[in-house]
């Protein structure tokens, strides 16, 4: 094996093992999202497991199932260049629904608009 390889293996890994975890906390199966890509459990299993890649279309698409950032997929995969704190910050509220992210941006404008009033 390639040295390419292995890191393109361990990159699978990481992408399909956040894939599965934040699938799990939004409380959705396998099942559940297989049928919604319109594919096999098989294909959703594969790439939990970092046995197979997939398209940025199916990227795109898992995203909008799981109502997540697709940052989110690339969790460990990306540096940032911004404090541990910080950064945790961000992914949390990346992981977050859409009606989350919204009352957390709506706090912390009330909290800026507090702060700088």
């Amino acid at each position: 094996m390639t040295k390419d390889t292995a890191e393109k293996g361990n990159v699978l890994q990481i992408v399909g093992n956040n894939i599965r975890t934040i699938r799990i906390s939004k409380n959705m199966t396998q099942e559940q999202m297989a049928e919604k890509l319109n594919r096999s459990v098989n294909f959703v299993s594969l790439i939990e497991l970092g046995k197979s890649g997939m398209s940025a279309t199916t990227m795109i698409d898992i995203c909008n199932i799981l109502d997540i950032d697709i940052n989110c997929i690339f969790k460990g995969l990306i540096d940032y260049e911004i404090k541990d704190k910080e950064k945790k910050l961000i992914e949390n509220i990346l992981i977050l629904s859409n009606e989350d992210r919204e009352v957390v941006t709506n706090l912390v404008e009330h909290l800026i608009k507090k702060n700088n009033g």
